[in-house]
């Protein structure tokens, strides 16, 4: 089977906390926020580009004996779910876990790789207030069918995670100026989660953003986003954990 394929890191520490994993990039992304930072994964190529899903199973024994399982990334994975089932079915086969990151674009599609059993966790983007306005600055092409599906997809996840059909559940929001970083912004996003591991505060990085004038913008500073992840402590219910995620110091969780 044919896989829209960007590149494959053997062995990762960040990618899944407390675990050693594979990340395969996949490419295209339905969205394009402006903070991108993996622009070279936004468009899908074409065909005679694509590579067989061989691959990915060939990286992946090859680590096998290194790492407890494989983190799917983008781009957006979901948007290739029959190449995604199949690796990730391998990877299952071996014994080993399997998670993805999402925007949240494809609610159905991830219902139906947890109840297939091919999905233990999912690391989900929720890039601002889940009001329409605020969320199509963000995700700079999300209509208003899509930003149900984003919705859909929280309350899903967190359901999901609940009834422990999925073993971890991570829910993020990137700052930047003027995209969710006001403690009101953090205070809407983290009231509609009502069951998940961890909320990162994830500090965004101007220098690689898609958008041109971000790029000269400066990144939110520490403090600050320290000062966000209190409020989403504070206002938070069903969240165990709140981290701050900067390039600099890594996760550090907030008590």
């Amino acid at each position: 089977m044919k896989v829209n394929l960007g590149e494959i890191v053997p062995t990762s520490t960040i990618d899944w906390p407390g675990k050693v994993v594979l990340v395969v990039f996949m490419r295209g992304c339905p969205l394009r926020c402006p903070y991108c930072s993996n622009a070279q994964l936004i468009e899908v190529p074409d065909e005679d580009e694509c590579q067989d899903t061989e691959k990915i199973k060939a990286e992946v024994l090859k680590a096998s004996d290194f790492i407890d399982g494989v983190v799917f990334s983008g781009g957006e994975p979901l948007m290739q779910p029959a190449a995604l089932r199949e690796a990730a079915s391998y990877v299952k086969g071996l014994g080993k876990l399997v998670g993805t990151h999402t925007n949240g674009m494809y609610p159905d599609r991830i219902l139906e790789l947890v109840n297939s059993g091919l999905i233990d966790s999912v690391f989900l983007d929720v890039k601002a207030p889940l009001e329409h306005g605020p969320y199509k600055a963000a995700g700079g092409e999300v209509d208003q069918s899509a930003f149900e599906s984003v919705k859909r997809s929280l309350s899903l996840c967190c359901s999901l995670r609940r009834e422990e059909k999925i073993k971890f559940l991570e829910v993020r929001t990137t700052v930047f100026r003027g995209i969710s970083d006001k403690p009101e912004d953090i205070k809407k996003i983290v009231s509609a989660i009502d069951c998940c591991d961890a909320y990162v505060v994830q500090q965004g990085r101007p220098e690689v953003a898609m958008d041109d004038k971000l790029k000269t913008a400066e990144a939110v500073p520490r403090n600050e986003l320290l000062s966000l992840a209190r409020t989403a402590l504070e206002n938070s219910k069903g969240v165990k954990t709140v981290k701050v995620r900067t390039h600099v110091f890594g996760d550090e969780i907030i008590r």
